[in-house]
């Protein structure tokens, strides 16, 4: 009898970078299942050219993925230049071939092997590493994302249609992948680890006067992120703190910055590991979800709303999606600044219950959309 399926994971984030929906998906699959996590090779983050164990059962390798998504401006105009050039492509694609082919060892011997892909930009590489079934799984709309040469789309459309399975977060992406030539994408949406966030100290070390109630973000801060809304929440709660924890984009962080003079209760304190992050939104008094409208934002399903319900606190969110209408009772949802800030300013005098909160939170624990995705990668496999 063949030992059950090994996983090699292409990811488009590191895996010691934000915790999101890679790591909490990959540290759910079966006990007996070896996952070879394979992440962008990326400056800021030590390289591992060999599998490097980062659990007992799972190993991450760096991988010389088209660095589209790149902080630094000059890289991702390399990027781009090499991506919509034809010899140029064509010799990183021929580069990742090889890789990946030193890779091929990976996984116990007689093991089908699953090739779990996040990063359309894998496909040029993906037969290198030999798997017996490909799921795409399509976490956000990623010729959005970031300019992609045009030359790289059919790329994105090809693993649309060739992928055995193809899993969303959300109804939008689902769209989006039909429309890409996916034959039947399944929405799996994100999710939170309920008892960790719901039983967490609240944090006592962030900014500003320790009396003073919070309305704070976790997160990534990009060009989606309106920091003018969230500083006039600052300048119309002067007796509040209004705590922003994420990594920012250099032009985002400028922004806060000037944003601070105005705003003194203002802070970023850039990002934080995963360990402290519920700690830190048990802190809140209201979580917030400033996003502007933007055909990214527009598929996101965001963590975020799961992880503050899940600590009892009630979210303030503008209408960056249609979806937001299907959160309930778990956020307030604001069409203008004015209706965003009135928002705030009724959470903060009068906080909500925590319980039909940590109800919603519960529908989408990640242990429960780790068996179903589990089982959607692995259905009708031999």
């Amino acid at each position: 009898m063949r030992p059950g399926w090994d996983v090699v994971w292409l990811s488009d984030i590191t895996w010691g970078s934000l915790w999101q929906r890679p790591q909490q998906l990959a540290t759910r699959f079966p006990a007996e299942t070896n996952v070879l996590f394979v992440e962008p090779w990326t400056l800021g983050h030590a390289p591992a050219f060999r599998p490097e164990p980062v659990s007992e059962r799972i190993a991450r390798v760096s991988f010389p993925f088209l660095p589209l998504h790149a902080r630094s401006l000059g890289q991702r105009r390399l990027a781009y230049r090499v991506g919509g050039s034809a010899p140029g492509a064509g010799a990183l694609f021929a580069l990742q071939r090889a890789w990946a082919g030193t890779l091929r060892g990976f996984g116990r011997p007689g093991a089908p092997r699953l090739a779990l892909v996040q990063n359309f930009l894998a496909r040029p590489s993906l037969g290198a590493f030999r798997a017996e079934r490909t799921v795409y799984d399509m976490i956000d709309a990623p010729l959005h994302f970031a300019p992609v040469p045009p030359r790289l789309v059919p790329h994105w459309e090809g693993l649309l249609r060739e992928a055995d399975r193809v899993s969303v977060t959300s109804a939008p992406l689902a769209a989006l992948a039909r429309a890409g030539g996916a034959r039947d994408p399944r929405v799996i949406g994100n999710g939170v680890e309920v008892e960790r966030f719901r039983s967490a100290a609240p944090a006592s070390s962030l900014p500003g006067d320790p009396a003073a109630p919070i309305l704070g973000y976790v997160g990534s801060l990009h060009s989606w992120f309106d920091v003018p809304l969230v500083a006039a929440v600052a300048r119309a709660q002067k007796t509040a703190r209004v705590v922003l924890v994420g990594p920012a984009h250099p032009a985002t962080r400028e922004e806060i910055l000037r944003s601070q003079v105005s705003a003194p209760n203002l802070f970023w304190v850039g990002p934080r590991p995963y360990a402290e992050v519920p700690s830190i939104v048990r802190a809140f008094r209201v979580g917030l979800i400033p996003f502007r409208r933007t055909p990214l934002t527009e598929a996101v399903n965001p963590v975020k709303l799961y992880e503050y319900a899940a600590a009892g606190v009630p979210c303030v969110t503008t209408r960056f999606t249609d979806e937001v209408s299907a959160w309930g009772e778990a956020a307030r949802v604001a069409d203008t600044e004015p209706e965003f800030l009135a928002a705030c300013a009724a959470l903060l005098a009068a906080p909500s219950d925590s319980e039909p909160l940590v109800r919603f939170a519960r529908r989408h624990d990640w242990d429960e959309i780790g068996r179903r995705f589990v089982a959607f990668c692995l259905e009708d496999a031999a």
